[in-house]
């Protein structure tokens, strides 16, 4: 019998398969049960979970299963009702990203982590990504000196045909790959966030229950530097996933969607001579996410992603969407802002 830490994953559609691939190449963590609300998904579960149980109802397999660990991989809106329940039933969490669709959400997703002494976690994968990881280099090394602006984009917008276009289901198109653009931008300047505002813009001939068609939040930061955070979703141009600018450099990645494998930073020597360098990605690392989960399990060393640094990504969109509707004004944002 397998002295492995028991888990389950709910939802299994999509991206939950990964989940559980990683889980079990630990190899310190058992999938034991599945769950998705289409009885359809047994087959996969079968395949790519053998020896699981499936069940289509996540408050019975919580009943049933003494478990360790559960992987939330729902559409957005049910992230906090499921973590919710899972912590109260005295399992550890991970939500997918973002966090919830609302920050009162996380709030209440947090005090049931604390009442039941359990851990709640969020997939922010993308902090192992290396693009990120040579760029907060940099950022680290003084190259660029003081960081005072930050801007980060993509083009991207789900469609209708699926969940995650819609504002009900998904939160809104900011909290999709927005969610992993903000948490590079807070960790870039690494300050408390002083106040936000935002720009949306729906297209009016369009349901008004999809997601937005543009999104724009600026992060006003305490140590005095911005944050200009965009997802284009009707833009044609390509975008520029980081230009980061400080009083001594800049650099500038210019993504494309895989097509580049380093970034351009340019800075000056000690003696003012300006100098150009390319900088190769660091190497990804999806998988020390999941070797972090199992050390946190057995007590061997905390979650690397903390629940209020997810919080504080919704508490951020929150914001922007009041002050959008207060037309565009800096707002304090409702938690403490604290630093990821």
């Amino acid at each position: 019998m397998s002295n492995n830490k028991r888990a389950a994953v709910i939802g299994i559609g999509g991206i939950g398969k990964w989940h559980g691939q990683m889980m079990r190449d630990t190899k310190r963590i058992d999938v034991v049960a599945a769950c998705d609300a289409n009885p359809a998904m047994e087959a996969v579960a079968e395949e790519q979970f053998p020896g699981a149980v499936f069940y289509t109802d996540f408050e019975t397999m919580l009943a049933k299963e003494p478990l360790d660990l559960v992987a939330v991989v729902t559409p957005h809106n049910l992230h906090a009702p499921i973590a919710i329940a899972a912590l109260e039933a005295g399992t550890n969490v991970i939500v997918e990203k973002p966090m919830a669709t609302s920050y009162a959400d996380c709030v209440a997703m947090m005090a049931a982590a604390e009442r039941g002494g359990r851990f709640l976690t969020v997939f922010h994968n993308r902090r192992l990504d290396g693009w990120y990881l040579s760029a907060k280099r940099v950022i680290d090394d003084g190259l660029l000196g003081n960081l005072f602006e930050i801007n980060i984009g993509i083009n991207f917008r789900p469609g209708p045909n699926t969940w995650r276009g819609w504002k009900a289901t998904n939160g809104g198109l900011m909290f999709d790959w927005g969610a992993h653009l903000v948490d590079y931008a807070l960790h870039f300047a690494d300050s408390p966030v002083r106040g936000v505002s935002g720009y949306f813009y729906r297209n009016p001939a369009l349901d008004s229950g999809l997601n937005e068609d543009h999104g724009s939040i600026r992060i006003f930061f305490e140590n005095g530097a911005i944050a200009n955070v965009t997802n284009y979703g009707t833009n044609r141009a390509e975008v520029r996933r980081y230009h980061l600018i400080g009083d001594r450099g800049s650099l500038v990645d210019d993504w494309n969607w895989g097509e580049s494998d380093s970034m351009t930073v340019y800075t000056a020597l000690s003696g003012g001579q300006p100098v150009t360098m390319t900088v190769p990605y660091a190497k990804t690392l999806p998988q020390k996410y999941y070797d972090n989960i199992a050390a946190a399990l057995y007590g061997e060393e905390p979650v690397m992603v903390s629940a209020a640094s997810s919080a504080r990504i919704i508490d951020i969109f929150c914001t922007a969407e009041r002050s959008h509707a207060q037309g565009g004004a800096v707002l304090p944002m409702e938690g403490i802002g604290v630093k990821a």
